[in-house]
């Protein structure tokens, strides 16, 4: 992963992102995340993601369909991260996800496969 175009720290298994950042990041999904899925966004969002358990919980709760969801959610994670950086100067999107560990977190995966499903 090539460094964050955001202020990040990194020390003892633990990452800081800066609050300017993360704020922006967190208010441009709520604003571009379909009214329908907002709710569970914010859950998503209020969750405190833990990368060591997230993945292997993810791995047991959508079984063999996670591949098939990370595979239909790419595109839109492609879109959102180039309309961030072009049109809201808000580089790095997909790298604050992995960051904070929503990538791996269930309720975030559902929320961006539910959007999948409504773009296509």
């Amino acid at each position: 992963m090539s460094p964050a175009p955001f202020r990040i720290i990194q020390g003892e298994g633990v990452t800081w992102i800066s609050t300017d950042s993360d704020k922006a990041f967190r208010k441009a999904l709520e604003d571009g995340v379909p009214v329908s899925l907002r709710p569970k966004l914010r859950r998503a969002l209020a969750s405190i993601p833990d990368p060591a358990l997230d993945l292997k919980f993810s791995q047991g709760y959508f079984g063999s369909a996670l591949q098939d969801i990370a595979d239909r959610t790419k595109p839109l994670v492609e879109a959102i991260d180039r309309y961030l950086e072009t049109n809201r100067n808000l580089p790095g999107f997909r790298q604050w996800m992995i960051l904070t560990g929503y990538t791996n977190q269930y309720l975030m995966i559902e929320v961006f496969d539910e959007w999948s499903r409504l773009k296509s």
